[in-house]
């Protein structure tokens, strides 16, 4: 810190104070927020303090000092500001009493942590407890005597700080690693300690040593992959998204920010280049939300809650310079409340243009973490497919290859949620395979003790597109259920308006299997045999087709942070005890304003055809049987319409009424894992290795995405040369000439064989 800079100094100083003075006297708007946010300052005027005995007297780790570390946590922000800026005592009066009462505390943890081995000394309430006291003690020091100041610095380094540095940060006592606590806590632990460390560097000659060592490691927990020997997953995907839950990654993303702006504030410290997620955490908070009428809506994969996004650590990323349009946007869908920070960097983040993501980017892929959302737009009330495939592990649950679908405003296909830890039933349905859309085995998932140990092998999602009105991505779930099976992949495929998901199922030995399907309103059985889930206005269909005989089961399971509530969801088992099985089964989301597409299903030889028939389209979906790995040494080819291929899937869109039967009217074609699609001898598509391709064909452009290997040449030879060729990613164009399309796409090696 610069010698002579006076407190308070950790987000504002007393220029800016007297700017903001001046700009409420004619900024509206800043007045309105203004005069709520003094409201909460005369509330809290009025608590009264907890006392020591009270929070000490529940045996846990936490105990009860949630009460007393979130109140001295709010009077350090609202008191110390609204002091600072109206100069009345009463506010700095009664954060000067906060602040000695718990200086009084002897410790700022639960008890439960002392009969852990090594005994803890710090938890997420110390770590409030330090935010509270660094901001509060920056704020009135110029009040305090200069005995009050030791005694309340005392307490700050005493039982908040040093603990914290102790439990997990100096090597020469550290308890705790990113392979042990590698989630939320280290984050918000060392961030909010960190705070502390800066609010008395003036004062505390050995801070400006603990503060070198808290900035120099903090890029290890941004990137940490993961370890194999411990069965731990990466903290963050490179794409910016966090393993645990949106929930979580709200909360420990946003701590970090905290003590990053207090840095650049106190320092002007802006590097962190070496963290480069950090560009990129926004968008997952942006791509795991839905925008609807009533309310905005969160992917709730993991523990959170559907109606709780990521404002917090959205406006803290703007607050430290990382902010856009969209995520302006974000901040105004959630209409989150203005508090401490907001009042500070009110440009940074309430003021400028605020606009929805471009739909060029409506779908993502996460794929070290094993999630993928898919939507058609960001309008208010669209419509959203998620997928999650990845780790489990802590908040993380046993969820490999469950999905959820949000249409109309509303949840319709469901994650069950999550209710108090401390209860039973947490770990023993929410954490559980049973309480997500997944397939079970003899009514078996996932190990129980993946929750406690971590997943050996994790799930993974694969090759997303978004390609001209067709949306695909596969989970892999073998890893994580390989106890009983060797084969659990889960395709999903969005075609105009029917969403196919397709499972491929081995197990190691015959059983019955239950196809789960968790709903939010009411399940109705219709007289074709379909199902409609209704949730108020919202409704989606759902149809089994294949196979044909399945026993429809209702089940019983615990609604979302109730646990006292039952709640009906549905298993669609099999008949017949078996190894090998394929479900496919169609859900379509209801347009009150088009009508319903056709869905039909044939068997032939080695061949499932699906034929979606709606909007005056037609696309035959072909599952290649030959090609699920039931064939060794030997080509997996086959027939479908006429078309030979090797592919594993292969999708064929044509106007409705085309009775072409050479093949000239495809208008798009889709393949996933194949490496020719051709007819009468003339390929239509065609790469060495296999991949996964979306192709749009008309006489006025061809454009194609494709992906697989870390290097792929692929040749398309339409039946009208097109006026112009577009390409998706990085993928370029070698050759356009004589009938025939060269592309190439050159990728990173991945770290795991391509799916």
């Amino acid at each position: 810190m610069e010698h002579g800079k006076q407190h308070p100094y950790l987000y504002f100083d007393r220029s800016w104070v007297g700017t903001f003075v001046k700009r409420l006297r004619h900024d509206e708007a800043l007045q309105r927020e203004w005069t709520g946010f003094v409201t909460q300052a005369d509330e809290l005027l009025k608590e009264t303090f907890v006392d020591e005995a009270y929070a000490d007297g529940e045996d846990s780790q936490h105990g009860r000092y949630g009460p007393p570390s979130e109140q001295v946590a709010r009077m350090g922000t609202v008191l110390g500001l609204v002091f600072q800026v109206t100069g009345d005592l009463r506010y700095g009066e009664k954060l000067k009493s906060a602040l000695l009462h718990y200086s009084g505390y002897n410790k700022w943890f639960g008890k439960g942590l002392l009969r852990n081995d090594p005994p803890w000394h710090s938890e997420l309430n110390t770590s409030r407890f330090c935010h509270g006291f660094a901001v509060g003690y920056d704020c009135i020091y110029d009040i305090l005597s200069d005995e009050e100041r030791r005694l309340v610095r005392g307490a700050l380094l005493g039982l908040g700080v040093l603990p914290t540095l102790r439990d997990w940060v100096f090597a020469e006592t550290r308890i705790h690693t990113l392979d042990s606590m590698g989630h939320n806590w280290w984050a918000v632990m060392i961030a909010l300690a960190g705070v502390g460390v800066l609010a008395v560097l003036k004062e505390e000659k050995e801070a400006e040593g603990w503060l070198e060592e808290i900035v120099r490691i903090f890029p290890e927990y941004f990137l940490y992959k993961g370890s194999v020997l411990g069965g731990k997953s990466p903290n963050y995907d490179e794409e910016g998204a966090f393993y645990e839950s949106v929930n979580y990654a709200n909360y420990g993303l946003y701590e970090y920010l905290v003590f990053r702006l207090a840095l650049q504030e106190t320092r002007g410290y802006t590097g962190f280049s070496d963290i480069p997620m950090l560009e990129k955490a926004g968008d997952f908070f942006l791509h795991t939300t839905y925008p609807a009428s009533e309310r905005p809506l969160t992917v709730n994969f993991g523990d959170g809650h559907i109606h709780n996004g990521g404002a917090q650590a959205v406006k803290l990323l703007m607050a430290n310079g990382w902010g856009d349009a969209r995520l302006r946007w974000y901040v105004q869908e959630w209409k989150s409340p203005v508090g401490f920070y907001d009042i500070i960097y009110y440009d940074r983040i309430w003021t400028g243009k605020a606009e929805a993501p471009s739909c060029d980017h409506a779908s993502v892929i996460y794929p070290e973490i094993g999630w993928a959302v898919m939507r058609d737009g960001w309008k208010k009330d669209s419509t959203l497919l998620a997928v999650k495939s990845g780790f489990t592990w802590n908040h993380a649950h046993a969820d490999a290859g469950s999905f959820v679908l949000y249409h109309h405003g509303k949840p319709l296909l469901i994650d069950s949620g999550n209710c108090s830890y401390g209860r039973p039933e947490y770990q023993g349905y929410y954490m559980q395979s049973v309480a997500h859309n997944v397939v079970l085995y003899n009514g078996k998932g996932q190990p129980v003790q993946d929750i406690a140990r971590g997943v050996k092998e994790p799930g993974q999602v694969y090759h997303l597109v978004d390609h001209e009105g067709l949306r695909y991505v596969y989970a892999d779930a073998t890893g994580p259920t390989s106890l009983h099976f060797s084969r659990n992949y889960r395709h999903f495929l969005w075609v105009e308006d029917v969403m196919l998901i397709i499972d491929d199922i081995r197990t190691h030995e015959p059983g019955t299997l239950q196809w789960l399907l968790h709903y939010e309103g009411e399940a109705i059985p219709l007289s074709n045999g379909h199902l409609r889930i209704q949730n108020g206005e919202a409704e989606v269909t759902v149809q089994h087709l294949f196979p044909s005989e399945l026993k429809v089961k209702e089940k019983e399971g615990l609604a979302d942070h109730a646990p006292d509530t039952k709640v009906k969801y549905l298993s669609y088992e099999t008949v017949q005890s078996g190894l090998d099985t394929k479900f496919i089964t169609a859900i379509a989301p209801v347009d009150p304003d088009r009508k319903a597409p056709d869905v039909t299903v044939t068997e032939g030889d080695e061949v499932i055809r699906v034929r979606i028939e709606g909007g005056g389209k037609r696309t035959d979906v072909h599952l290649n049987l030959r090609a699920d790995g039931r064939i060794m040494h030997r080509n997996c080819i086959r027939t479908c319409d006429g078309w030979e291929t090797d592919a594993y899937l292969v999708a064929l869109t044509r106007p409705a009424d085309s009775d072409a039967s050479d093949g000239s009217d495809i208008e798009r074609c889709f393949i996933s894992y194949g490496s020719f699609l051709r007819r009468d001898g003339r390929p239509l598509f065609s790469s060495m290795s296999r991949a996964t391709a979306c192709i749009k064909l008309s006489e006025q452009v061809l454009s194609v995405s494709i992906q697989g290997q870390p290097y792929i040449r692929a040749e398309l030879r339409p039946p009208v040369m097109p006026a112009a060729i577009t390409t998706t990613g990085n993928a370029e164009l070698l050759l356009d000439e004589k009938g025939l399309i060269a592309i190439r796409q050159i990728t990173a090696m991945p770290a795991r064989r391509p799916g």
